[in-house]
């Protein structure tokens, strides 16, 4: 099982958290975006004193931070008290994968009604850093950029308590991601996905975008099935 010390997607990409409120704050919101873009696998153990040293802080804000994701659920407490990413069965996954089906099939409907022009364009900066990944084989930026995307697309939307729902789903989805790894041809066919949205956005054309989004996310179901998941 991975840890902290050795496993090579820990979070280095990320620096410090950036001073904006309290540190547990801070520390908080950099896991969580570690945990949603996959930067940890399932199973992994995230010692304490080694997530301080990684983000240069004292344990008492890493501790806040870890306790907070516990309530969530996209943390467990191992019976040595160590922190841990759960594992998840696969009936879970193809719940968690349904679950987004059901929020982000809404959301992109309401993103094409009411995207700005500046949406559109910070979306497809962000597809197309994904493709560039994609053809380079960088798994980690990849999966960075899909976030982007599909937060994207919830800050298009516009729609109240929205984030709340989505970024819990997306903590426990990330860490699945990651373990079982999309293939240049899975990360490749997401991006097509992604083109797809982005023209029924154009057209603000809601049932479109819904479609798109919808063949993306039955893609990742049927691939868990299959024992790999490519990112929709």
């Amino acid at each position: 099982m991975p840890d902290l010390d050795t496993d090579p997607v820990a979070p280095s990409e990320t620096s410090a958290p950036a001073p904006q409120g309290p540190l547990h704050e801070q520390v908080f919101r950099r896991l969580s975006a570690d945990l949603m873009a996959g930067r940890f696998v399932a199973g992994q153990k995230l010692p304490l004193r080694a997530l301080a040293v990684e983000m240069g802080t004292s344990l008492m804000p890493v501790r806040d931070a870890v306790q907070r994701l516990e309530s969530l659920g996209a943390l467990v407490s191992t019976p040595g008290r160590t922190m841990m990413v759960p594992q998840l069965s696969s009936e879970e996954r193809a719940d968690l994968i349904r679950l987004r089906m059901l929020l982000e099939t809404e959301t992109v409907h309401a993103a094409a009604e009411r995207r700005s022009e500046e949406d559109l364009a910070d979306l497809s900066e962000d597809n197309a850093a994904m493709r560039i990944a994609a053809e380079r084989g960088d798994t980690t930026a990849f999966l960075a950029a899909n976030l982007r995307f599909h937060r994207g697309l919830a800050a298009a939307a516009r729609i109240h308590f929205l984030e709340a729902l989505l970024d819990p789903l997306w903590m426990r989805l990330g860490p699945v991601v990651r373990e079982l790894t999309p293939d240049r041809a899975n990360m490749l066919r997401t991006t097509d996905y992604h083109d797809q949205i982005l023209r029924a956005l154009l057209r603000r054309d809601g049932a479109a975008a819904q479609a798109a989004l919808s063949a993306d996310v039955m893609d990742g179901v049927q691939a868990i099935t299959a024992g790999a998941l490519p990112q929709g």
